[in-house]
């Protein structure tokens, strides 16, 4: 949700912050972007910034191989090969500090505070 939020939504408040609009507007477009951001903290707080390192792609296999999906399944599900989900497998292990680590993925990936 706080990638989803930096990525999608803040551009265009940023965006609209410096573009001609009166007072009114500004002063509400400053609470919405201070509630926004008071609603997302909890979740950066929880969030490891490590994952913030994911692609949206590498999150979802993530979440995949956090629930004990194979690689088999996992490709079944996103219409992958399981070529494109090794790859992927070790993206995830390179951003994270896990490479050549004696440390199972989907073990690591369970203990990570949760995002909810």
């Amino acid at each position: 949700m706080l990638a989803n939020v930096a990525k999608l939504i803040m551009p265009y408040i940023d965006k609209m912050e410096s573009s001609r609009i009166d007072a009114g507007n500004r002063e509400c477009l400053s609470i919405i972007k201070s509630n926004l951001l008071d609603l997302i903290s909890p979740f950066a707080e929880r969030l490891s910034s490590k994952l913030l390192k994911l692609t949206p792609k590498e999150i979802q296999i993530a979440d995949l191989i956090k629930k004990e999906k194979t690689s088999k399944e996992i490709g079944t599900l996103m219409n992958l090969s399981l070529h494109a989900i090794s790859f992927h497998r070790n993206n995830i292990r390179k951003k994270l500090g896990l490479v050549n680590k004696d440390i199972n993925l989907i073990s690591y990936l369970q203990f990570l505070p949760k995002s909810k």
